[in-house]
């Protein structure tokens, strides 16, 4: 499992599909499953034609359903989410998006979809679709297809889509908004400076101009003294990799700005009964060994702490959350698990992971394997799902009366935690 996803194998990969490309003289191909329904989809087609007229590659658009429930357990939550962070994310990319409360009814996507695939060039005619559709216009999309000579039936659109959809679950996917490109994926605005980067390195740039889009960056830190104190709200897995790799970042943010960091643990998906996918699974791990190198992160060793390991360091944290470093034994344990493969369900490797945080570990066997520690990580999930988030990691930024603020989901969203901290501290 270690070696699937180093980034020596993708290079070696990478390698191994150019010289292929030259050989069959293949042009760059690029694909891009674009689901209507989806913010993140609408937020990339606002960029397709530039994507297309910035670099030598074919630009395929390929319509697809909705993720199927085995990838979106909690689909209200992941829509009404979507929708917010979508609106949130837009203007930092000089793009357009505005969350009205709730997706636009069936008729209106079944409106959308005819016009989608009726459209010869899916690649401009993705933003002015999805403009409509997540406007609620069905006057104007019905007016788009009046004018159309011949209509596509229902079973002519079902099967356009279902074709779409199909085609992305054999590549081995299961989300819209996600580019294909020379066997790797990049999801939305926020992977698509990864495939860019890709585009430059292989000589394919034919403007003059920057890349379209760029990695987001936090803030400069406040210099200026605040005259209140905010609270974050952090809600982490000690088996998610993407939890790992935010916590350093996390655990770091109280000592630029006047906020108390709480730390929240929850159970992890699977260990709630949540269906997580195979390729699911296997992307999350790849996607966070991409981002893990990107920002410096060690990761790669794997040892997978699901089940007792989780429960035997959650049944450690109350301990080591009383004692100021429980944030930093989580931390510790994910890195010793996700970055040296050590066994965190063993003695050896809980002691490993309470002595490196100054604790000691005969003090802590009185703790190790208790159920005291279960009704609190159900009542950190529950808060949690009850601010409209369900997956980790994510925060939450309370003002000095304990409203809340700002909430967000993963580590790609640190930046704009920053970004809210310093907007609520002017």
């Amino acid at each position: 499992m270690n070696f699937l996803f180093s980034r020596a194998l993708v290079r070696g990969r990478r390698i191994l599909f150019r010289w292929h490309q030259i050989r069959t003289r293949q042009p760059h191909c690029v694909t891009f499953f674009y689901q209507i329904d989806d913010p993140y989809s609408h937020l990339v087609a606002q960029i397709l034609p530039r994507l297309r007229d910035y670099y030598k590659i074919e630009l395929e658009i390929v319509p697809v359903y909705a993720p199927a429930d085995d990838a979106a357990p909690e689909r209200q939550a992941l829509e009404d989410y979507a929708r917010r962070d979508a609106a949130k994310i837009a203007p930092y990319y000089g793009l357009v998006f505005a969350d009205k409360g709730q997706q636009p009814d069936v008729e209106c996507l079944r409106l959308a979809q005819m016009a989608l695939a009726a459209a010869d060039d899916k690649c401009t005619a993705a933003e002015a679709i999805g403009t409509l559709y997540w406007a609620g216009d069905k006057a104007a999309l019905e007016a788009e297809l009046a004018v159309l000579e011949k209509l596509p039936s229902a079973t002519e659109v079902a099967a356009h889509f279902t074709a779409g959809t199909t085609r992305r679950d054999k590549m081995g996917h299961y989300l819209g908004a996600m580019f294909h490109y020379g066997g790797e994926w990049y999801w939305g605005i926020d992977r698509l400076p990864y495939l860019e980067e890709r585009f430059v390195q292989l000589g394919l740039r034919v403007s003059d101009k920057p890349q379209i889009t760029q990695f987001q960056k936090r803030p400069p830190f406040m210099l200026q003294p605040a005259k209140r104190r905010l609270v974050v709200e952090f809600y982490p897995s000690a088996r998610s990799p993407y939890s790992y790799i935010a916590m350093a970042e996390m655990l770091d943010l109280p000592n630029h700005y006047p906020i108390d960091l709480i730390v929240r643990p929850v159970l992890p998906m699977v260990m709630r009964g949540l269906p997580v996918p195979p390729r699911k699974g296997f992307y999350i791990m790849g996607d966070t060994a991409r981002e893990a190198a990107r920002i410096g992160i060690k990761y790669g060793r794997l040892a997978d702490p699901v089940g007792r390991p989780v429960r035997r360091c959650y049944s450690l944290f109350p301990m080591a959350n009383k004692a100021g470093v429980g944030g930093a034994f989580l931390h510790a344990f994910c890195e010793m698990a996700w970055s040296r493969g050590i066994d965190m369900g063993s003695d050896k490797g809980l002691r490993r992971a309470i002595e490196s945080v100054g604790l000691d570990w005969q003090e802590a066997q009185a703790h190790l394997d208790s159920n005291d520690w279960e009704e609190e990580v159900e009542a950190n999930r529950l808060q949690m799902m009850a601010a409209g988030l369900w997956g980790v990691p994510s925060f939450r930024l309370l003002d000095d009366k304990g409203e809340e603020i700002f909430s967000a989901w993963g580590r790609d969203r640190i930046w704009l935690l920053a970004c809210e901290i310093q907007a609520a501290l002017k």
